[in-house]
């Protein structure tokens, strides 16, 4: 009985130790994020202005909403961050056809990126307002996964009398992208610890 009871205590160590170890180790990586460097992407957005352009002096205010994608080559991340809408204000100088504002992209998950918008709109000047583009877009933060993200996009897209569309490429350099498979990590974590605390309670 005496000897018994001695390897019931050692059954009920070992599997205290080994719950408290996996548990942890799949903590531990649930913890880690797909990655935290640059990431490529492209993007494309159809949209139109928000209300009529308001002139002052050799300037022309102009707010922007679009909505689109931003694509990066994980197909699971794309998941979780489309679509994507983005809302702009910007400031046209009609004397050199330059476009400067800023720029704000919302993502599926609630997450946002903001930055800087450049932009040649010479063309559309000329015409009053349709033609082609030329566009660059510099990140200098954001919340969610792109809180303190940086990076630039640059592309082109054409003006209608109804809207403009537009796309380009670039990089995201995005401190913590989250890795879709975490949760799933984490929930088997759990069941594993779960298994072992009844088959401890079996032992007991």
């Amino acid at each position: 009985m005496h000897f018994r009871k001695k390897l019931t205590a050692r059954k009920r160590s070992r599997t205290i130790l080994t719950t408290i170890a996996c548990s942890f180790g799949i903590a531990c990586c649930a913890s880690i994020p797909i990655r935290a460097d640059t990431v490529a992407i492209t993007y494309s957005f159809a949209g139109a202005e928000i209300a009529p352009p308001v002139l002052s002096g050799a300037t022309l205010i102009i707010d922007n909403f679009a909505t689109g994608s931003i694509l990066s080559g994980d197909s699971a991340l794309n998941a979780i961050w489309n679509p994507v809408t983005f809302h702009d204000h910007c400031v046209v100088d009609l004397t050199t056809g330059l476009l400067n504002g800023t720029i704000s992209f919302v993502f599926a998950d609630g997450a946002t990126l903001f930055g800087n918008e450049f932009e040649d709109v010479s063309a559309l000047v000329a015409t009053g307002g349709t033609g082609p583009f030329t566009e660059t877009y510099t990140f200098t933060g954001g919340t969610g996964e792109f809180a303190g993200a940086t990076g630039s996009v640059s592309g082109g897209g054409i003006a209608v009398a109804t809207g403009f569309t537009e796309s380009g490429s670039g990089i995201v350099n995005a401190p913590a992208v989250p890795e879709p498979a975490t949760a799933a990590l984490l929930l088997i974590g759990l069941a594993f610890a779960i298994v072992r605390r009844r088959q401890f309670g079996r032992i007991a």
